[in-house]
């Protein structure tokens, strides 16, 4: 797949081979003659002799040396066999039109056989070129038969198109590349400017190089997107070899996305059927034990009638076990909406409803804590998925109701949002530390009332989770005065009159 050379090397070859044409051609010219004078032959006859000479020479040396050939045959066969042999004229004027004619038949003969010759060895050129790309199209789309086997493809398309040196730079995004398949010493430098113009323009781009080879920047591009850039050192293949080349890697390029991607959804595949199994054993395993705690403790309370210490230390263990028990409810229910095993429905729901319904779940949290509601009376009815937007309240009162003195009370409030018509708020608001002073606890390594929450943490991120299914945003804010209010912004049935 290389075109020839013009290194001093292939300059002396062909010299060489020159001369011995020459040689051959004058060689030939005079055993023709001796053979001719020792038989005593007619001009017809030698004249035949010279002509198979000359497309001996012309088969084997080309067409500078079959020329040779024809002129010292002619002169010959003028000297020798012409008469008045001996001289160079021609007595006889039909003699010119036999010299004249033989010379003529010799250099087309040759010139013919030269191009022959030439066609010949173009043929071969391609058969070798059509088969090397053939084995290169094998050997590329069998090396990236696994992830991660670009340099292998990479190095069999240098080595195809007979370079020094070279690699393939990968262009994965705005800022990174990769460069693969290396081979020689200096072949890539990181700022090659080239690099990234090939890149750029998606045309490729050639560099003069040593002994008549050139740099070859050759664009590797599927659809129109140019993903990388080959980069061929010290190469003399044609045009359309390298251009070939450059498809296929730019085949094999595209190859290696797609067995990426295959594998990724692969692993999605399987790490959603180990979160169903997952789910499943946990709905099962973490429910059953607590039930048996509920159980447990409702017969402990029967037995233990009139013991007030007990009373107490069951109240505190069945207020905790109640939190436990939601907190297994919102993971569950992230991990369903996770791997889309459950499904929001929103329908129109009051807000009064889901304050009520909050309220009566945490009614063991919330029991002797002063509790304050408030609803607007232009606030809509929400649209939501009653269930999810109950577990967001139920998460805010839990959070608050740790937080906030036992003391003070607890609001929950519902409003149009000022923001948006289309809106509702729905806000729980305690007389706790506030957030920023829970924060600054926090970095500074000292425990607050409201630590272990989950308000900056796992319940906060609970609450994210299930108003982003709803159509919801979740918002800590400060309260004045001191305290927090916890809010979610949830889509309202139908929107209020600005």
């Amino acid at each position: 797949m290389a075109d020839g050379g013009s290194s001093p090397r292939a300059r002396a070859g062909n010299a060489a081979r020159l001369a011995a044409g020459i040689t051959a051609a004058l060689a030939g010219s005079a055993a023709a003659t001796l053979l001719g004078r020792w038989l005593h032959a007619n001009t017809t006859t030698i004249g035949f002799v010279y002509l198979v000479v000359v497309l001996l020479v012309a088969v084997r040396f080309g067409l500078v040396a079959s020329t040779v050939a024809s002129l010292a045959a002619t002169a010959s066969y003028n000297f020798f066999f012409l008469e008045p042999v001996g001289t160079f004229t021609i007595a006889d004027p039909a003699n010119w039109v036999a010299l004249a004619t033989f010379l003529l038949a010799s250099v087309v003969v040759s010139r013919l056989v030269t191009r022959a010759q030439r066609r010949a060895a173009d043929a071969d050129a391609r058969r070798a070129e059509i088969e090397a790309l053939y084995d290169l199209s094998i050997d590329l789309f069998t090396a990236t038969n696994r992830v991660g086997a670009l340099g292998e493809a990479a190095g069999k398309a240098l080595k195809t198109l007979g370079a020094r040196a070279g690699g393939l730079v990968l262009f994965r995004n705005e800022t990174r590349t990769d460069i693969v398949g290396v081979m020689g010493e200096n072949a890539l430098q990181p700022d090659d400017p080239l690099v990234e113009t090939v890149g750029r323009r998606g045309e490729t781009a050639e560099v003069p190089a040593e002994g008549g080879a050139r740099d070859v920047y050759l664009p590797v591009a599927v659809g129109g997107k140019t993903s990388g850039v080959l980069v061929v050192r010290g190469t003399r293949a044609d045009r359309s070899a390298l251009e070939s080349v450059g498809r296929l890697v730019a085949l094999a390029v595209e190859r290696e996305r797609f067995l990426r991607e295959r594998t990724h959804l692969d692993a999605l595949r399987e790490s959603d059927a180990l979160k169903t199994s997952l789910l499943r054993a946990v709905s099962h395993d973490l429910r059953t034990p607590m039930t048996a705690i509920r159980m447990g403790l409702e017969a402990l309370r029967r037995g233990g009638r009139g013991d007030a210490d007990l009373h107490e230390t069951l109240d505190v263990v069945a207020r905790e076990t109640e939190r436990l028990s939601r907190r297994i409810d919102n993971l569950l229910a992230m991990a369903r909406l996770d791997a889309g095993t459950f499904v929001p429905h929103p329908e129109p729901t009051p807000a009064a409803d889901l304050f009520h319904r909050a309220t009566e779940s945490f009614r063991l949290v919330l029991e002797g804590r002063p509790l304050e509601i408030h609803v607007d009376p232009d606030c809509p009815d929400l649209f939501v998925d009653p269930a999810l937007a109950l577990e967001i309240l139920a998460n805010f009162l839990e959070n608050a109701a740790r937080a906030a003195p036992p003391d003070r009370p607890l609001e929950l409030r519902a409003e149009p949002s000022p923001l948006d018509a289309s809106r509702v708020w729905l806000e729980v608001l305690d007389r706790g530390p506030g957030v920023s002073t829970a924060i600054k606890s926090k970095a500074a390594g000292r425990p607050s009332s409201g630590e272990g929450s989950g308000r900056g943490g796992l319940g906060l991120e609970i609450c994210r989770t299930l108003s982003s299914a709803v159509g919801g945003n979740v918002a800590l804010l400060d309260r004045p005065g001191g305290g927090t209010i916890a809010r979610v912004d949830l889509p309202a049935s139908t929107p209020t009159r600005p």
